[in-house]
C-alpha cells in the first residue's frame, strides 16, 4: 500500500464510522440500488438479513448465497450486477461482523459501500437512481449529486 488514499475511498471510511446502524444503513442503500436494478433471490436475503437483527447472526450464510451466485460462470453479471451483488455481499459481511461467531471479516468492509454505491452510479448514469443512492447513504462525495 502506497499510503496515499483515494478521496472518495477516505469518504467512504468516513461515512460508514458515522453510522449508528450500519447494517440496517447498507440494507438501505441496497435496497435504494434495488429501484432501477431489480432484485434476485440473493439480493432478497441480503434485504431481509438487513431489516432482522435476529438473523444478523446467518450473515456469513447470505454472504456466501451472494458470492456463489456472483461467481457463477454460466451466468456472469454484468459490470451493475456486480457491483449490486459486491453492496449485498457487504450486508451478510456486516451482519456477520455484528453478531456472528468468529473469525469475522476484516474490520474496514462498510468502508466500501460509498465508493462502490458512487461506482455503481456512475455506471449507471440514471440521475434518478443517483439522487436515491445518495440520500440512502446520506452523503456525495465533493457534494455533488
Amino acid at each position: 500500500m502506497s499510503g496515499t488514499t483515494n478521496p472518495v475511498s477516505s469518504w467512504g471510511r468516513s461515512l460508514f464510522e458515522c453510522q449508528q446502524d450500519p447494517v440496517r444503513w447498507a440494507g438501505t442503500v441496497l435496497d435504494a440500488a434495488t429501484a432501477r436494478l431489480g432484485r434476485t433471490p440473493e439480493i432478497e436475503a441480503a434485504l431481509a438479513l438487513a431489516g432482522d437483527e435476529s438473523r444478523w447472526a446467518g450473515g456469513r450464510g447470505v454472504f456466501d448465497l451472494i458470492r456463489k451466485r456472483s461467481l457463477d460462470a454460466e451466468r456472469p453479471l454484468t459490470v451493475q450486477e456486480e457491483l449490486l451483488f459486491r453492496l449485498a455481499e457487504l450486508v451478510g459481511k456486516l451482519a456477520h461482523n455484528s453478531a456472528g461467531p468468529y473469525p469475522h471479516f476484516d474490520h474496514h468492509v462498510g468502508w466500501q459501500i460509498g465508493p462502490i454505491t458512487y461506482r455503481l452510479a456512475n455506471e449507471v448514469q440514471d440521475p434518478t437512481l443517483t439522487h436515491r443512492l445518495a440520500a440512502a447513504l446520506g452523503s456525495w462525495p465533493n457534494g455533488d449529486c
